[in-house]
């Protein structure tokens, strides 16, 4: 998955980049700043994490999924 396709997935899924951070496991403080860098590329995407985000595409909803 390129940075852009996880863009347009975090749009499509309708997360803002803290929701998106928190899905994929980062926390704190840094936790938006990481999601911001998965997006432009300055961090490479891990397999798990493409794990989860085809699994959220797919319709699968932890309980802990930000509510709208």
């Amino acid at each position: 998955m390129t940075p852009r396709q996880l863009a347009e997935a975090r749009k499509r899924l309708g997360l803002t980049f803290s929701e998106m951070a928190l899905m994929l496991g980062y926390e704190g403080k840094q936790a938006r700043s990481q999601m911001h860098s998965l997006e432009n590329g300055k961090r490479v995407i891990r397999p798990a994490q493409l794990r989860l985000i085809e699994a959220y595409l797919a319709g699968y909803r932890p309980l802990d999924w930000p509510r709208p």
